[in-house]
């Protein structure tokens, strides 16, 4: 999983990334600062292995990039070439400075325009080689006239999604992802005098416009604070006011601004988390796990986690009759124990 730390040049993108990553950052290229990754500290894989016992425990992992395209290295006339660098992230985290002189409705609107400058510049230029396709052969004018409505859509210096398209569009523009389309989760990085401060109407409204997912906090603070002991860290947020840490806040939310669930596999040799998007199929789960398990997939043997835990072990869960064999088009929850039957 990829995803990239986006915001104005020294909004806290860095600080962010050094709580995230701690000390395994490695020093990137191009519009990227650095890169590190950090786990997705399942509680409920923590409980399963104490159960099974397994030599491997394995969680999700997010690398996570420093991308300094919306700062410093900004230039309008390199908005398709700074597009380019972020297709293929599947979310965005959103430093917002709001600490010193900073405006940070000013900072907000600006990378809020580098994104729909990004995308429109995209979308020109698909047109324009629409138009010379046409002399040579035919081209699918629906796409055009797509193309065209979300031109229009982004001069009006609105974001994709809150543009209405119906599932026919999203098939046609699937593959050019659009990153006004992506998720953000905004992180408000403040000073330790603002940290009781509300936030500007205009933030406040574009956040509840996304539903985005969002915290305040001072990233400042918390980088030194992670060099404490848990109990330490514990008292003094409660002293700053702070309910979590940004990196709790982001393990425990990351996966939901995506649309994405989570399922398990365990036995004596591995316990693993692994993440499929919503309404996911027990098949499609089983190629995320290996594309053998998906051509040969037989069925599936489930059992929800909050089951397994009443049950207290797998013997006594099997007992009570609470594991269950489901199909191809079992759809997967948030939280299922997959056991893959396949043959090939």
């Amino acid at each position: 999983m990829k995803v990239a730390i986006i915001g104005e040049s020294y909004s806290g993108k860095s600080t962010l990334l050094r709580i995230l990553a701690g000390e395994h950052i490695s020093k990137a290229s191009g519009y990227f600062g650095g890169v590190g990754t950090f786990i997705l500290e399942d509680q409920r894989l923590i409980k399963l292995a104490e159960f099974y016992n397994p030599r491997k425990v394995t969680f999700v992992h997010v690398e996570c990039f420093d991308f300094e395209g919306f700062g410093k290295m900004w230039r309008d006339e390199r908005a398709g070439e700074i597009r380019q660098e972020l297709v293929d992230f599947q979310a965005f985290i959103h430093v917002l400075p709001f600490f010193g002189n900073v405006d940070p409705v000013s900072a907000f609107d600006s990378v809020d325009y580098k994104i729909l400058l990004s995308d429109l510049e995209f979308v020109s230029r698909r047109l324009k080689a629409l138009e010379k396709e046409k002399r040579v052969h035919r081209v699918d004018e629906r796409e055009v006239e797509l193309l065209q409505r979300i031109e229009a859509w982004l001069s009006e210096e609105k974001p994709l999604f809150s543009m209405e398209l119906t599932e026919t569009d999203q098939q046609i523009i699937r593959g050019y992802n659009f990153i006004s389309l992506k998720p953000q989760i905004l992180i408000v990085n403040k000073d330790e005098n603002r940290l009781g401060e509300e936030l500007p109407e205009r933030i406040k409204k574009k956040i509840e416009e996304r539903k985005s997912y969002y915290m305040e906090t001072d990233l400042e603070l918390e980088e030194e604070l992670s060099e404490l002991s848990k109990e330490e860290i514990a008292q003094l947020m409660k002293e700053y006011g702070l309910k979590e840490s940004v990196k709790n806040f982001l393990v425990n939310n990351i996966l939901n601004a995506l649309g994405m669930i989570t399922f398990f596999t365990v036995n004596e040799r591995e316990a693993r988390a692994w993440v499929i998007p919503k309404a996911s199929t027990a098949k499609q789960a089983a190629r995320k796990i290996h594309s053998d398990m998906e051509r040969g997939f037989i069925r599936a043997e489930v059992i929800h986690f909050d089951d397994f835990m009443r049950a207290g072990s797998e013997k006594k869960a099997r007992e009570m009759g609470l594991y269950k064999l489901e199909g191809k088009d079992y759809i997967v929850q948030d939280g299922d124990i997959l056991f893959i039957r396949f043959s090939v």
